[in-house]
């Protein structure tokens, strides 16, 4: 056998004995990111499968295994649906009737018959007959194509989830939250791997050539690679603050009357100037409204229409403006910029440094420089 294989022989098993561990570890983490966990551990634990029929093609091969084979890709089919859904447990929570449909599970329960049809309908010899004079092709063929689709398809859909999730944070939290990189990291990868093996695929159909690391066997013992370092990640990752997932009702110009809102409006500019809650590093919007007496719904529209500005910009001008006073009183003097950063409410020096550019249109050093001078 090939170095090649022994190498992969080597990789395999270390791959199955860290899906066991990660598969049970996750499970026992205690945080509240149990149910994206659950998601995660079922992943790994296809994942492992994968690597196992990989194993036994390879070091065991017989005309019974490359039958039953067939089975293990059914595992195309299920990749997308459940990593769109480990997206989404981590960024919205879910309302109580929420259930994710079962259609999404269809393609693999049908490619499940299929293959179970063929395992029982064949004799091992004759169905690897079928496979040498190409009368399995256009299973083989279509599985491929279905299979790219549907992962594409969730990887575009589990994107359009980022991208909502960052759109609404805004009007959310007053913090830029680090777990969302892990997020984006998790899903470029994904994008990566898939179109190493849209390009594998072309490449094979339209050139006839077949590239040594960019195929169908290569990508997918990639991806169980790639879920293993995720699952490790994950065992230190802090949970998200998430965004409820529901239908917003429709905007209305009007939501609160003029003297409505000039009446939380008053309340909300006391809650900063007095009670100072912006100081609050992990602030968000439903803790501003409960404070308030009103909904998340109200305060949002009161933002967005009376202050012309978003939860996440309106937290962090009033944090800009506490820095600037301690630097009026000479504090940077006796502490460090990021100190008094944190004093005031940021929790990262990326954010302050963002959030100080955008409102002064300077840098807090270059600020200070000019402060001195003057």
């Amino acid at each position: 056998m090939s170095v090649t294989f022994q190498l992969i022989d080597v990789i395999i098993f270390i791959g199955i004995c860290q899906g066991i561990f990660l598969s049970l570890t996750l499970q026992r983490i205690a945080n509240n990111n149990k149910k994206a966990n659950a998601i995660l551990s079922l992943l790994i634990i296809i994942s492992t499968v994968m690597l196992i029929g990989r194993f036994l093609m390879v070091r065991f091969f017989s005309y019974w295994v490359f039958q039953w084979s067939l089975l293990v890709d059914v595992v195309i089919f299920l990749f997308g649906p459940l990593f769109y859904l480990y997206t989404q447990r981590l960024l919205f929570k879910q309302e109580e009737t929420h259930t994710f449909s079962k259609l999404h599970y269809l393609p693999a329960i049908l490619f499940f018959v299929i293959a179970v049809f063929y395992c029982f309908t064949y004799e091992t010899t004759t169905y690897f007959e079928m496979y040498r004079q190409g009368k399995l092709d256009v299973l083989f063929g279509l599985t491929l194509i279905l299979g790219m689709v549907s992962n594409f398809y969730y990887l575009f859909r589990a994107f359009g989830l980022l991208r909502k999730f960052r759109k609404e944070q805004q009007n959310a939290f007053s913090f830029r939250q680090g777990p969302v990189k892990y997020i984006h990291f998790f899903l470029l990868a994904i994008s990566l791997i898939l179109v190493a093996w849209l390009l594998g695929y072309l490449n094979a159909q339209f050139f006839g050539r077949v590239l040594p690391f960019i195929g169908y066997d290569a990508i997918w013992a990639a991806i169980p690679v790639f879920i293993y370092v995720i699952g490790y990640f994950s065992l230190k990752q802090p949970e998200l603050f998430r965004i409820r997932s529901k239908k917003e009702p429709t905007k209305q110009k009007n939501r609160l009357s003029p003297s409505e809102a000039a009446l939380l409006s008053e309340k909300l500019d006391s809650l900063m100037s007095q009670d100072k809650i912006f100081l609050q590093s992990d602030l968000t919007l439903v803790d501003i409204s409960e404070k308030l007496n009103t909904s998340t719904n109200n305060l949002s529209w009161l933002l967005n229409h009376s202050y012309q500005t978003t939860f996440y910009d309106f937290i962090n001008s009033h944090r800009i403006k506490e820095f600037l006073k301690k630097v009026a009183n000479n504090e940077h003097l006796r502490h460090t910029i990021l100190a008094l950063s944190m004093e005031v409410g940021f929790n990262s020096k990326s954010t302050f440094n963002k959030a100080f550019k955008s409102e002064m249109n300077d840098t807090p050093s270059n600020y200070i420089k000019k402060h001195r001078a003057a």
